[in-house]
């Protein structure tokens, strides 16, 4: 009845006349042949594969792609033909010995082709399916799982070897001129890497890595070693032993492209405009600066510091206690976001600052509408002891700043920690947001600052944390302490969660 009725709506809305006849045959034809297929007439749509031992997709088949924002990866393959389904897995495998299940998808029954599945930067991938039978066909399980690596990591420019000194490497080597594109340079896992001369990536986008977070290649400064840019640069995965040097850990170039200057539309700035991203590196022995502008009147849209450990060991012979560990002598950065981090200081000498800007930067003179200063879940021990904290005037009392501290650990670090962050007064312009900070100025006689007037969110936490050997550089807070409870201060010093 259905298709008969049907028939009749189409017939009503075909013209009359010539040729009629011959169109009414050719429709109903279609019609029919579509209806073979008609989940109403009972009988399933077969493939026509039966009694087969199934095969999974063949991994050329496969695609990945990233999603526009970079959050997400889709992977998607072919039908095959007679299957009831396909069991799926995706694992992080960016630490080959302890592979992490992405997404729930672990011998999941995926009843599609395609699956979806949260994706982070700078990570590996191992995609695994496996074609399911048909008991219904008499189809059984392929007998094996096709697997598929894919990678977040952006495709080198170029990969050195292991027992390079880097500074002739790039002398013998240049990078492009002109080019605006990222180059992302691949140092090899557990590698022997040594800097002899001051290794300045000028205007070029670097990349300094390793694909492997877990084995870090180790980068030792010269007596002349450092390394410059006046673009943005990562440096990712690394270790660097800056003990030998008296020059910062990271400065910008003293001769910079022309071009960056009010590169923004506003002021006479030499804009760098992205990122300095320092992610997941140790550095040793930092005698002087860790960052410095070299007196040039930079500005550089942001400074992330993340995932990363920092020992200075300042000297008076580098010039670094009159000053400060990130340094802005004639520039600022317009955000600085420091976290999951931990800066501490070993040496005998000491700095004037932890971070100190030209006084008249901020945002609104150099192209930007605000400018921050964010720290949280990092952790500082004997930093600018005997000095301030910060410097930088022109961020005080702005509209345009915002002064974000959060969940953040200092002992035996600077007095008024909250006033010097927030520029040296309160007011009411700015934005500030504190929680959950630790400021023990003496740990012998349990002293903490008075920073109620600064830090006004009644979260500060006054107990010692007890960390378990700040002088080896061993800061693992008490399991007991208020800041175990409470997860402040760098991760990697929390104690494991126990799940009931």
């Amino acid at each position: 009845m259905r298709k008969k009725s049907l028939i009749c709506k189409i017939k009503d809305v075909l013209p009359r006349g010539k040729g009629y006849s011959c169109l009414m045959v050719a429709v109903c034809a279609l019609f029919f042949a579509s209806c073979t297929n008609d989940p109403f007439d009972g009988e399933a749509f077969s493939s026509g594969v039966r009694n087969e031992t199934l095969l999974s997709p063949n991994s050329e088949d496969i695609t990945v792609t990233a999603s526009p924002d970079g959050t997400q990866t889709k992977i998607t393959w072919p039908v095959v033909q007679g299957a009831s389904g396909y069991l799926c897995s995706v694992y992080d495998i960016t630490n080959p010995e302890a592979p992490v299940v992405i997404g729930e998808m672990n011998n999941k029954l995926v009843d599609g082709c395609s699956i979806v599945v949260p994706r982070a930067d700078d990570s590996n991938y191992m995609f695994s399916i496996k074609a399911l039978g048909n008991t219904a066909l008499n189809n059984k399980d392929a007998e094996t799982a096709t697997e598929v690596a894919f990678s977040s990591f952006v495709p080198a420019f170029a990969a050195i070897p292991s027992g390079t000194d880097l500074y002739e490497y790039f002398q013998n080597n240049p990078l492009p001129e002109g080019n605006t594109e990222e180059l992302p340079i691949d140092l090899e896992a557990g590698g022997e890497y040594t800097v002899s001369g001051i290794l300045d990536f000028g205007g070029n986008k670097v990349t300094l890595r390793c694909t492997n977070k877990f084995n870090k290649p180790t980068v030792v400064y010269g007596d002349a070693g450092t390394i410059r840019t006046s673009a943005p640069l990562a440096m990712k995965n690394l270790k660097v032993n800056c003990s030998a040097s008296a020059d910062a850990a990271i400065g910008l170039s003293k001769n910079p492209v022309e071009g960056l200057k009010g590169a923004t539309g506003s002021g006479d700035y030499y804009n760098i405009m992205g990122t300095l991203y320092i992610s997941n590196c140790e550095f040793d022995g930092v005698n002087a600066q860790f960052i410095y502008d070299n007196n040039i009147k930079y500005c550089v849209e942001t400074v992330l510091i993340d995932n990363t450990v920092v020992r200075l060991t300042t000297t008076q012979e580098s010039g670094v206690s009159g000053n400060a560990i990130i340094y802005f002598k004639n520039g600022f950065a317009n955000t600085l976001n420091i976290k999951n981090s931990t800066f501490y200081q070993a040496g005998a000498s000491n700095s004037k600052y932890f971070v100190q800007y030209s006084n008249s930067g901020r945002s609104t003179r150099a192209g930007y509408q605000k400018n921050y200063v964010i720290y949280s879940n990092s952790t500082f021990y004997n930093v600018a002891k005997t000095g301030q904290w910060s410097n930088y005037s022109g961020f005080s009392g702005q509209a345009c700043s915002v002064f974000e501290m959060t969940n953040s650990i200092f002992v035996e670090c600077a007095k008024e920690i909250a006033r010097r962050f927030i520029g040296g007064n309160f007011s009411k312009s700015p934005t500030y947001v504190f929680a959950n900070n630790t400021y023990l100025q003496d740990v012998a006689t349990d002293a903490y600052d008075n920073e109620e007037n600064y830090d006004q969110s009644a979260t500060a936490i006054k107990s010692n944390p007890g960390f378990a050997d700040p002088a080896n550089g061993d800061f693992t807070v008490n399991p007991s302490s208020e800041q175990a409870a409470k997860r402040t201060g760098d991760p990697r010093w929390l104690p494991a969660v126990v799940e009931e």
